[in-house]
């Protein structure tokens, strides 16, 4: 006789600007029943290179996991822009990785693009304008020639 088969996973995403230093504070947190982890990164708001970034393990499926601090340490340096996935790809994955941690990257840093190009904006449809130039070309939401 199987288990019943009840997983569900939350995963959120913020991003603040520190009040003195104006550098974007970016956070991810994945929880289910076998992880919860929590990542902090934080990056200069004009250029998105990231300055520090940490990972917490406080439940996950093995001892071992824990050991990926290391390899998320080599965010450092990097820019968010493009050829994100294949950097994060490059610097978390393989055997000595963890693909919770690339997945949770993939969702939030792109979101710091978002945050730099609206972060001056007074109204969200000044925002959306803005996103609109300085994103085209980038997604299937802001196609080449898109006016």
């Amino acid at each position: 006789m199987s288990r019943e088969i009840d997983f569900q996973r939350t995963v959120r995403y913020s991003i603040s600007q520190h009040p003195q230093q104006g550098n974007f504070i970016l956070k991810a947190h994945l929880e289910d029943r076998l992880h919860d982890i929590e990542t902090v990164l934080t990056t200069t708001p004009d250029t998105l290179e990231i300055l520090s970034a940490t990972v917490q393990f406080r439940r996950s499926p093995s001892p071992l996991c824990s050991q990926t601090e290391k390899r998320f340490a080599r965010l450092v340096g990097l820019t968010i822009g493009k050829g994100l996935s294949y950097n994060l790809k490059e610097r978390l994955g393989g055997g000595e990785g963890c693909g919770n941690l690339r997945t949770m990257m993939l969702g939030l840093l792109p979101l710091a693009i978002n945050a730099r190009v609206s972060q001056d904006c007074e109204s969200d449809e000044q925002a959306m304008e803005m996103m609109q130039q300085q994103l085209q070309g980038t997604c299937a939401g802001f196609p080449p020639n898109c006016k």
